[in-house]
């Protein structure tokens, strides 16, 4: 078994608790599916059988062998050795799926790029626990960010289960969770719109602890905050994902 370290790299080796993951996951002969960061294919193994095709995408050339040796026998599957950060899912035409068990050094970094990526059915991730608590999170709460705000704003998000530091090799620090995403349709009345939403969001959790009036200042002035039902003396917390999407769309209009 290749490990580095570097690659933030721990593998699954518990077959219970794979049999759960492809429970929830529930795949089907017509699945097209993207799989991020396959690792020794333990997952791979045990949903290939039920799919149409699986493409592996994996950084770790030393992996590839392996992972080429499985999918030898599915037609129309293959192995893509490449950082996913510089992967374009864009360039795919049907719709897919994405599961994957994500390095935890990256983690935040793939969700921000799959907010960005069209034709994606769903998403079914394993990650840092810590990090699907802020994602799934909601406003007045310690872990909620611009994580929660940019997740929530491009998918419905659900929190499956809890996933033991027990089940991979080498063990890490921290537990695991399991996450669905389903993406949200018409988020955005234009590119322009979206782009604001981005900016503004950045914006307002760069300066958490200030009132949105100072924290958007270059954005909006006190009496534009009256167009929309918005108190200017909240702080970036206290708003919703619809909030900070009224408010982008509004700017974006003026």
């Amino acid at each position: 078994m290749h490990l580095k370290k570097k690659l933030g790299q721990h593998f699954l080796v518990d077959q219970n608790i794979i049999n759960k993951l492809i429970k929830n996951i529930s795949p089907c002969e017509k699945d097209s599916i993207i799989e991020i960061g396959p690792g020794d294919g333990a997952l791979t193994k045990s949903i290939i059988p039920y799919v149409k095709n699986i493409c592996l995408i994996e950084k770790d050339k030393g992996l590839i062998n392996d992972l080429n040796f499985i999918l030898k026998s599915y037609k129309n599957s293959k192995v893509i050795n490449q950082d996913v950060l510089k992967f374009d899912f864009n360039i795919l035409e049907c719709p897919f799926r994405v599961i994957g068990n994500l390095p935890y050094n990256i983690s935040t970094e793939i969700i921000f790029k799959m907010c960005k990526v069209d034709n994606v059915i769903d998403i079914h991730f394993m990650l840092q626990k810590e990090v699907v608590d802020r994602i799934v999170s909601k406003p007045n709460t310690k872990v909620y960010g611009r994580l929660s705000v940019m997740a929530q704003a491009y998918f419905n998000t659900k929190k499956l289960f809890d996933i033991s530091e027990n089940v991979f090799v080498p063990k890490p620090k921290v537990k695991s969770s399991f996450l669905r995403l389903l993406p949200r349709k018409s988020i955005f009345i234009d590119n322009k719109h979206e782009e604001i939403f981005y900016n503004i969001v950045k914006s307002s959790f760069e300066g958490r602890r200030k009132m949105i009036r100072q924290s958007l200042i270059k954005y909006l002035s006190d009496n534009d905050y009256n167009n929309f039902n918005i108190n200017p003396k909240l702080r970036a917390e206290n708003l919703t994902v619809n909030d900070y999407l009224l408010i982008s769309k509004y700017v974006s209009q003026i």
